[in-house]
C-alpha cells in the first residue's frame, strides 16, 4: 500500500542553477522532497532568461524545476542572511554548484553552516573540484570544458578539429550528486551526523571512461589480447536504409558477421577468404562495409529490424530527438508528461526515468514563478507579516512577494 513519498518530510536549500544541480534536485522533489530553490532578486537562475519561451517561460528552466518552491533572497544583506541561516536551521541538506569560494564569501561555506546545523548535508558540484591546482586559481568550469580536457573530444577525420562526444557531463554530475546525497542521508539515518558532498564536472567526465579506463591506464602491463570485439571493430555502426539509419551491435555471438550477413541474403560471410577471422574482417573492413551498405539500402529500418533481430543481432533505428518522443516504449515508460498551469497552459516535460513500485514520483507541481513562494517560507520560519512587509521594502525578498 502506498501511504506515504519516498523522500517526503527532506527538506533541501537548492541553490544550484542551470543544469547540473537543478537535475538532480528535481528527481528529488519528484519523489517527495521539499525543495526550496534559492534564487536572486530580479533575475533568478541563469536559465530563467536563457529560453525558448513560452508565455514568458524558459523552456529549459521549467524542464528542470518543477515540483519546487522558489523564494528570492538578497544575500548581500544583513538580513537576507539571516533568512538563510534560518532556513539552514530547518533543512536536511544544502545544494549549489557555485564556484569554489562564493559560499564561502557570503558566510554559507560548510563550517559556517555546521556550526548552526551539524547534521545538514552539505552538497556541492563545480568545474574542476575543491582543491588542487585549478581550484586554486579560481578557474571557471562548463560541460564541455570538462569533456575537452577528460579526453572526450573525438576526432573523425585529420583535416577536421575534434568534435565533443559522450553525453552532457552536466547530467552526469548532478545525478551524481544525487547519489552522493542519497548516500550521505542514509549515514545519517545511521549516525545523526552531517557531512560535506561534493563532485565535480572533470572528475565525472573522466570516471565516464570507466569501461575502458583500466586497459587503457595499463596498456603496457596487457598480455592477452581482449576475446571480443574484432567484428564489432570492423563493422560501421550504422547504416542508411531506404528510409533512415539502423544501428548494428555486432556482440554476444559466437559468429556475429555470419549472423548480419545472412539476415541480410547476403550468406555466411564469414565463410569468404576475406572474411574468416576477426583480424581479416578489420583488415578488409572497408569492403565487408560496402557490401553490408549496399544490401542495407534495399529495405525499410523496420523491415530489417525483423530479419536481424530474428537472426539474433541486436540493432536499433537511428531516431532523432522528435521521433525518439514519439517511441512507444518511450511512451509507456511515461518519459514525456504534460504540466499545466493557469497562466502558461500545458506544457510536455520530461518524466522521471528512476521508478519505485510503493512510492512512484508525483509529478504534479508546475514550475514556479520567481520567487513565487517567498511569502509562504518567510511565514513557516516565523516571521511576522509586518517584518515580512518591512523586509519586502527593504528588499530582502525582491518584488515577487
Amino acid at each position: 500500500m502506498i501511504t506515504k513519498e519516498a523522500l517526503g518530510g527532506i527538506r533541501i536549500l537548492d541553490f544550484s542553477h542551470v543544469y547540473q544541480g537543478p537535475v538532480g534536485t528535481q528527481i528529488l522533489a519528484d519523489y517527495g522532497a521539499d525543495v526550496i530553490k534559492v534564487e536572486r532578486p530580479g533575475s533568478g537562475d541563469w536559465s530563467r532568461s536563457w529560453g525558448p519561451f513560452v508565455k514568458d517561460v524558459s523552456l529549459p528552466f521549467a524542464n528542470l524545476n518543477r515540483n519546487k518552491r522558489s523564494i528570492t533572497v538578497d544575500m548581500k544583506q544583513e538580513a537576507g542572511k539571516e533568512v538563510i541561516r534560518k532556513m539552514v536551521k530547518e533543512s536536511d541538506v544544502l545544494v549549489h554548484n557555485f564556484r569554489q569560494g562564493v559560499m564561502e564569501k557570503l558566510g554559507f561555506g560548510y563550517d559556517d553552516l555546521k556550526a548552526i546545523n551539524p547534521s545538514l548535508i552539505y552538497a556541492t558540484s563545480n568545474g574542476w573540484g575543491d582543491t588542487g591546482p585549478y581550484a586554486e586559481r579560481g578557474r571557471a568550469g562548463h560541460d564541455m570544458m570538462a569533456r575537452a580536457e577528460a579526453g572526450w573530444f573525438v576526432s573523425y577525420d585529420e583535416e577536421k578539429p575534434p568534435i565533443p562526444g559522450g553525453i552532457s557531463i552536466d547530467y552526469a554530475a548532478g545525478l551524481n550528486l544525487m547519489v552522493g546525497i542519497l548516500t550521505a542521508l542514509v549515514h545519517r539515518i545511521k549516525t545523526g551526523e552531517g557531512q560535506y558532498v561534493s563532485t565535480d564536472l572533470f572528475s565525472v567526465a573522466f570516471h565516464a571512461h570507466a569501461w575502458d579506463a583500466a586497459s587503457r591506464l595499463n596498456s603496457d602491463k596487457i598480455d592477452r589480447p581482449a576475446a571480443v570485439g574484432g567484428t564489432e571493430a570492423a563493422i560501421n555502426k550504422a547504416f542508411q536504409t531506404t528510409d533512415g539509419f539502423i544501428e548494428i551491435s555486432p556482440v554476444f555471438s559466437d559468429n556475429a558477421l555470419r549472423d548480419i550477413s545472412t539476415a541480410l541474403g547476403l550468406g555466411d560471410l564469414s565463410e569468404q577468404a576475406e572474411f574468416n577471422t576477426e583480424a581479416l574482417q578489420i583488415e578488409n573492413k572497408d569492403l565487408l562495409n560496402t557490401a553490408l551498405a549496399k544490401a542495407f539500402l534495399t529495405k525499410t529500418t523496420d523491415s530489417w529490424m525483423v530479419e536481424l533481430e530474428e537472426n539474433g543481432v541486436l540493432c536499433a533505428r537511428v531516431n532523432s530527438f522528435e521521433e525518439a518522443a514519439r517511441d512507444p516504449q518511450i511512451l509507456h515508460n511515461k518519459m514525456i508528461v504534460s504540466m499545466e498551469d493557469p497562466m502558461v497552459g500545458e506544457l510536455k516535460l520530461l518524466g522521471n526515468p528512476i521508478r519505485l513500485k510503493k512510492t512512484p514520483p508525483k509529478l504534479d507541481k508546475f514550475p514556479p514563478s520567481l520567487g513565487q513562494h517567498s511569502l509562504d517560507v518567510a511565514q513557516e520560519l516565523g516571521y511576522s507579516t509586518a517584518e515580512i512587509s518591512r523586509m519586502v521594502e527593504q528588499g530582502v525578498f525582491g518584488e515577487q512577494v
